[in-house]
C-alpha cells in the first residue's frame, strides 16, 4: 500500500522508517500519462534493484496556481485522481509538496538541499529530461548533475516520448480532449480518458424524461466537448455501463453557461447521492444541440441508448 504524506511535516517521514536508500521521482504528473509512468517505472525499478524505497514527489497545487494564476491550464487529475494514478505503479511513498508563495521562492539549489537531502535524504534522484525546477525555473539538469557530486545522489534523466513526432505532454492532451479526439487522449495517458466526481442532488428532469440520471460535480477541471458519450462508471469497487451528457441544457434553459454533467447508468435505480465516483470516457455519440421540445429529445435519448448498448454488445 503507498503511503502518502505532506513532506513538511517531516516528523512524519522520519517516524516511517522507510528502508535506505532513497530514490526520489519528481514532477507535477498531472494527468500521470505515458511519460510520467516512464518517470515513475524507472524510480521504482531502480529502488527495487538497489533494495530501497522509491518515492514520488509531486506537488500541490499546480506551480503556475501560485506563480503565474493567468496562465494555469485546465487540470487533467484532481489531487487525490493524480495520487490514485501514480499508486497504480506501485512506489512505496508518495509525497506532496504544499506548493505557496513561500515555497516557489526558493531557488534550485535551496529546494535541492532542504527537500532532496535534509528531509528526504535521497541516494538517487529520477526526472524527465524536460524538468525545471526552483525559482524562476531556473534549475534544470545540469544543475542535478553538479548538485549530485555535492551531496552524494545519483541522477537518472528518462528521455522525452513521443507519438507520432510529437512529445507527450499535459498540453498536448488537453488539445487533443478539446477537439473531442478521446482516441488520441487515450493513446498519450495510456488509459481510457476519466474523471473524478461525486453524485450530487440535481433538478430530477432526467425521471421525469425516463432516464434518471445521476447529476456528477468533478473534481478536476478538464473536460472534453459537450455532447452525449458511452461511458463506463467505477462505483462502489464495480464497473457499470450506462452514457454521459455533458452540456448546458439548451432544450429547457436559454441562459445556462456551465456545463451539466449528467450520468444514466444501465439498469441501475439506487440512490447513490455524494458517493464518489470514476467515470470512462469511452466514446462520442453526438454533439449537444436543442430541441424543439421534451418530446423530440427523448427521442434523440432512445437513440443514443440504442448506439450505446450496442457500443457495448447490446
Amino acid at each position: 500500500m503507498v503511503r502518502i504524506f505532506d513532506i513538511h511535516a517531516c516528523k512524519n517521514f522520519k517516524k516511517m522508517k522507510l528502508r535506505p536508500p532513497f530514490v526520489v521521482a519528481i514532477g507535477t504528473f498531472d494527468g500521470v500519462h505515458l511519460a510520467h509512468q516512464a518517470v515513475i517505472k524507472r524510480t521504482v525499478a531502480i529502488a527495487r534493484r538497489q533494495k530501497g524505497t522509491s518515492i514520488i514527489l509531486t506537488f500541490f497545487p499546480h506551480p503556475l496556481r501560485i506563480t503565474a494564476p493567468h496562465r494555469i491550464p485546465a487540470l487533467l487529475t484532481s489531487l487525490e485522481h493524480r495520487l490514485q494514478l501514480i499508486s497504480r505503479f506501485n512506489p512505496d511513498a508518495c509525497c506532496v509538496v504544499d506548493f505557496n508563495k513561500s515555497f516557489a521562492r526558493l531557488s534550485a539549489e535551496e529546494f535541492i538541499k532542504k527537500f532532496l537531502k535534509d528531509t528526504l535524504n535521497a541516494s538517487w534522484v529520477v526526472v524527465g529530461e524536460k524538468f525545471n525546477f526552483g525559482r524562476d525555473r531556473l534549475g534544470n539538469i545540469e544543475l542535478l548533475k553538479q548538485q549530485g557530486e555535492r551531496f552524494n545522489y545519483k541522477l537518472t534523466v528518462v528521455p522525452a516520448l513521443k507519438r507520432a513526432g510529437e512529445v507527450i505532454s499535459s498540453s498536448l492532451i488537453r488539445e487533443s480532449l478539446g477537439n473531442g479526439r478521446l482516441d488520441i487522449a487515450r493513446a498519450l495517458l495510456g488509459r481510457q480518458f476519466s474523471i473524478l466526481g461525486t453524485v450530487v442532488k440535481g433538478d430530477r428532469r432526467g425521471s421525469k424524461l425516463g432516464y434518471p440520471t445521476a447529476n456528477i460535480r468533478p473534481h478536476q477541471e478538464a473536460l472534453p466537448p459537450n455532447g452525449v458519450y458511452a461511458v463506463k462508471v467505477r462505483l462502489q469497487g464495480r464497473l457499470r455501463k450506462g452514457m454521459l451528457y455533458i452540456g448546458t441544457r439548451p432544450t429547457f434553459y436559454a441562459r445556462q453557461t456551465i456545463p451539466t454533467i449528467e450520468v444514466h447508468l444501465f439498469n441501475f435505480r439506487k440512490d447513490i447521492y455524494n458517493e464518489h465516483v470514476e467515470i470512462f470516457f469511452i466514446r462520442r455519440i453526438r454533439e449537444d444541440k436543442k430541441f424543439s421540445g421534451h418530446e423530440m429529445l427523448v427521442r434523440q435519448l432512445r437513440r443514443d441508448e440504442k448506439k450505446v448498448r450496442k457500443l457495448f454488445g447490446g
